[in-house]
């Protein structure tokens, strides 16, 4: 086995970088169908991705234990009895595993996009800076009340979360393996969708409204409908993530939902590249990566003050330093090719006539 100077398993270190990427990379590729693609400032976003995670805090235990027959008395207090008898169970019974994964999941996906449609109601028809504001708070109003109200997932305290692969827990690296196989098989799965999508004529009028609303609505473009469904989509994209990201944590707690994950989101889009899922994905690599560093030094290198601080103010930095020197990022938007239409003719007469020198390809 390699050794890593400060890190002690490598193998773990490596299963939980590739998790919490693949968690942060369908994170930002779908903030990038949002802000890069279409302009939505989607300051928001970790409502959607909080609506997958509480999908899977507030049924997992609950659906768990109804196949299981276990009972539930009180929910809050029991979760965590009640989610180890449903993990026991579920240890006998690895199709109904699967099969509860891949519900919540379906499920976190259905309730982030309709927070989506419904946040798009009061706010889509706003202004690009009252458009931000009101979804931030949108994003603070459901992290309140799950806080709050108890029964949604366990108020302060916080749920436990069953573990689906637990018919693997004897062997622990297939399991981890396993889990990790799972959730990059669908990061990589949204990466090509929203890849395609941004490909497609509807991702050209997505760029269209982006740039100017006006010359979009005057070409018949309605700007309302294409930022609901962009709005929809990339909060469905972003119920996966967190849905996938409760259920490698384990538990769900609401204050693990704050502002900071947006703000973490944008950041990585930012720094990848804006309107590029390249860059999306190379933002989140780098994001993550110096996250799961520093949390493996910070209890290696000895300073008089938390590493967890000197992480943000660096990423803080960075930031600045981007949108100053270099707002496209690192990988900037390459600008689609339209058809040359010359080119063909030429190829269709045979190549009769001498092609015009001054004829190229436009750029859009």
């Amino acid at each position: 086995m390699v050794s890593i100077p400060g890190i002690a398993d490598p193998v773990r270190f490596m299963l939980d970088f590739l998790a919490f990427y693949a968690v942060y990379l369908i994170f930002s590729v779908s903030t990038n169908l949002e802000y890069g693609y279409a302009g939505i400032p989607n300051l928001g976003k970790v409502m959607f991705f909080a609506g997958g995670a509480f999908t899977v805090g507030a049924l997992a235990t609950r659906i768990g234990a109804y196949i299981s027959g276990v009972k539930i008395h009180d929910f809050v207090l029991e979760n965590t009895l009640v989610t180890n008898k449903v993990n026991e169970y579920l240890a006998g019974h690895p199709l109904e595993a699967i099969g509860l994964f891949l519900i919540l999941l379906g499920i976190g996906a259905l309730v982030s996009m309709f927070l989506g449609y419904l946040a798009s109601y009061p706010a889509i028809r706003l202004r690009v800076d009252y458009l931000g504001i009101t979804l931030l708070v949108s994003g603070e109003i459901l992290r309140y009340v799950a806080k709050y109200y108890d029964p949604v997932v366990g108020g302060t305290y916080g749920t436990a979360v069953p573990d689906p692969f637990y018919w693997l827990s004897g062997r622990t690296t297939l399991h981890d393996a396993t889990i990790v196989a799972v959730m990059m098989g669908f990061a990589i799965s949204v990466w090509f969708y929203v890849e395609k999508l941004a490909r497609s004529p509807l991702g050209r009028s997505l760029r269209a409204v982006r740039d100017d609303e006006l010359a979009a609505e005057v070409f018949g473009k309605d700007i309302v409908r294409v930022r609901r469904y962009t709005l929809m989509a990339g909060s469905a994209l972003a119920g996966i993530a967190g849905a996938l990201y409760a259920f490698y944590v384990g538990a769900v707690h609401p204050d693990d939902y704050t502002t900071v994950k947006t703000f973490i989101a944008i950041t990585m889009v930012i720094i990848g590249g804006v309107s590029n899922n390249a860059g999306a994905a190379l933002g989140s690599f780098v994001y993550v990566l110096v996250d799961r560093l520093v949390r493996q030094y910070k209890y290696v290198v000895h300073v008089p003050f938390d590493l967890n601080y000197l992480a943000a103010m660096m990423f803080s930095v960075t930031l600045l330093v981007m949108l100053i020197y270099r707002p496209d990022g690192i990988l900037p938007e390459k600008p689609g090719k339209t058809v040359n239409f010359e080119e063909i003719l030429r190829r269709v007469l045979g190549g009769s006539g001498s092609k015009d020198k001054d004829t190229v390809k436009h750029n859009v």
